[in-house]
């Protein structure tokens, strides 16, 4: 079985992607806006097999009202370095309203930390801004040895990729689905 790779081709995102990468390459400051727009489109496209609306129609005498409301019952959790990633992660809860944020130097330490006793119940994004090194291997070792969580519940969100991090991460858990704008 072959690791599921998605390139988010949307143009929107490209644009934005390739202005981040780039300013980052040249260490020029990055617009807080750019990377909130971002953060918002790659988290969409991520999610909307994930995402479950629920409509509710309320008859009353004389009006007729629809809502939208997302599934309560589904429990998000993302990982991630908090710090290089406030920007991008802003508005994500516009999204995903119920989400929770934990830091990724939590699950790479070899100390155990059990934050959720009911982990196994989450959809877990494990976002990352630039995947280059290998401290993503450290934290699925973590979740799937300490937490018993089920692959399939995982997916990896990036920006740009190294190719031979998704060589290693297709060898050790080839089920798992990443998105990203660009393979390096």
């Amino acid at each position: 079985m072959q690791l599921n790779i998605h390139i988010l081709t949307h143009p929107i995102i490209r644009k934005l992607a390739d202005e981040i990468t780039y300013k980052n390459s040249y260490e020029e400051p990055i617009s807080n806006d750019s990377e909130k727009i971002l953060g918002m489109l790659i988290f969409y496209e991520t999610l909307r097999k994930w995402l479950k609306i629920d409509n509710l129609y309320i008859k009353k005498v004389d009006i007729f009202k629809e809502s939208y409301f997302s599934n309560q019952l589904d429990k998000y959790l993302i990982i991630t370095n908090i710090i290089e990633c406030h920007n991008i992660l802003a508005d994500v809860n516009k999204i995903i309203p119920k989400a929770h944020l934990r830091d990724m130097n939590l699950y790479s330490k070899i100390t155990p930390i059990n934050y959720y006793t009911e982990q196994q119940e989450y959809k877990i994004i494990i976002f990352e801004k630039f995947l280059k090194n290998f401290n993503i291997i450290k934290t699925i070792n973590y979740l799937q040895n300490n937490d018993e969580i089920n692959l399939n519940n995982i997916k990896i969100v990036c920006i740009t990729c190294n190719n031979n991090i998704l060589k290693y991460i297709a060898q050790k858990y080839p089920r798992l689905n990443v998105y990203t704008t660009k393979i390096i």
